[in-house]
């Protein structure tokens, strides 16, 4: 039996990735407005592999397997997000100048919006998932038909 890529599985796994990437961007903006310094460069490799990867799987989950609008919605947003770390990256902390917090708290703000609309997609899909487990079993109790019975209404009066 070969395994069946669903879009529930790829949302779970894309968040499972961008849950770390999240945890290492709190980690990254404690260290930028703690010390007033950039953060060290290690943490920021983590984070964006870490959100590269979900990335990656989110965008092949996007396009072959399909998701919900809310989904694809998030997609877009870490897409400007990831752009957003992209330019933070190169045009500043590779040429060791402060980064400004409002453009920390920029990415991170459309980020984790964009995590949210893809958890909120993927537990979408998993309500849709149990709710066509179950019409079957509704299905067969609903189209029930009645029994017949041996007495008519002129019997009961």
């Amino acid at each position: 039996m070969t395994p069946t890529v669903t879009p529930a599985l790829m949302l779970g796994l894309a968040c499972i990735l961008f849950l770390m990437a999240i945890i290492l961007g709190v980690m990254l903006a404690f260290a930028r407005f703690g010390k007033d310094v950039n953060p060290p460069p290690v943490l920021v490799w983590w984070h964006g592999s870490f959100a590269l990867v979900g990335f990656g799987i989110l965008l092949y989950g996007s396009l072959f397997v399909g998701y919900p609008m809310l989904a694809n919605i998030g997609v877009v947003l870490l897409t400007l997000a990831a752009l957003f770390g992209l330019w933070m990256y190169f045009n500043f902390h590779r040429k060791e100048i402060l980064i400004p917090p409002a453009i920390v708290w920029g990415h991170g703000l459309v980020a984790v919006i964009g995590f949210l609309l893809i958890l909120a997609g993927m537990l979408r899909l998993q309500d849709t998932h149990i709710e066509t487990q179950d019409q079957p079993a509704r299905a067969a109790v609903e189209h029930v038909e009645p029994a017949e019975s041996s007495f008519t209404a002129h019997q009961i009066t």
